[in-house]
């Protein structure tokens, strides 16, 4: 399985890194605009794959969109973070533009891929990409539940001064390691 992500910043090459380790491709293109940064970031994971036990072969490249060609999942971490005093809607108009075009590039390389996007404000750039493109819905993924879910789950730890890794959870899922949140259940 060949998988891109496009975006080399801190989420991009997280995702990279673990996709990696886990060994969920066999070929992973990590691609970004910022020359050079993409491939510095693939070298690194790269050197550590000996050390880690993983076989993924991870390149970088620099707005090479043919790098990608061919793959069967495709995750858009790009975009510009929101900073502060920046709404929502300064967000969308600058990352709009921004998953557009990667969608559109992406598409012309690998026209059956899977989608998966984790670009901010999510859920509109999810929509976004599936309007733009006309692909079927259930080619492309919006990332914010899972996302959600684990930084919920990480707030609710530290309240609880336990670990993240612990089970958190409501009524309907607990078990013998859970801290049962019964007030919060629905």
């Amino acid at each position: 399985m060949k998988i891109t992500v496009v975006g080399a910043g801190a989420v991009g090459a997280t995702c990279a890194d673990n996709i990696a380790r886990k060994e969920l491709a066999t070929e992973l293109v990590l691609l970004d605009i910022k020359e050079g940064f993409a491939e510095g970031k693939a070298q690194d994971m790269m050197q550590t794959a000996a050390l880690l036990g993983f076989d993924t072969r991870i390149s970088g490249s620099t707005n090479d969109y043919s790098k990608t060609a061919n793959s069967d999942v495709v995750v858009i971490t790009s975009g510009l973070p929101r900073k502060p005093g920046m709404t929502r809607e300064e967000l969308i108009g600058t990352n709009a533009g921004i998953v557009k075009g990667v969608c559109e590039n992406i598409l012309k390389h690998s026209p059956n891929t899977i989608i998966i996007v984790i670009s901010n404000p999510m859920d509109t750039m999810t929509y976004l990409a599936l309007q733009s493109t006309g692909i079927p819905k259930n080619r492309i993924i919006g990332m914010a539940g899972t996302l959600d879910s684990a930084r919920f789950k990480y707030q609710l730890s530290t309240t609880l001064n336990c670990s993240p890794s612990d089970s958190i959870c409501s009524r309907e899922n607990c078990n013998n390691y859970s801290y049962p949140l019964l007030q919060s259940s629905t």
